[in-house]
């Protein structure tokens, strides 16, 4: 059996990004290596890796948040 996960960062902005000002986002956006927030599409990519191209990769946790998580 294998176990693994897929931990996503900023992908998308609740309720269109409503309750976060602009400063905010330019913030999350900033701290991001990759200088941009993520896509539903990044997240499917790297579910779909994992479940196809990744048959001997268990107990793993795929963070997909564009380098994000080395400034937290």
């Amino acid at each position: 059996m294998r176990v693994n996960g897929v931990s996503p960062g900023a992908i998308v902005w609740p309720d269109g990004g409503a309750h976060f000002g602009a400063a905010e986002k330019g913030r999350i956006t900033a701290q991001t290596p990759l200088a941009r927030i993520g896509s539903p599409e990044d997240v499917a990519g790297a579910v779909k890796y994992l479940l196809f191209d990744a048959p001997f990769v268990t107990g793993q946790i795929l963070a997909v948040d564009g380098g994000r998580g080395i400034h937290l």
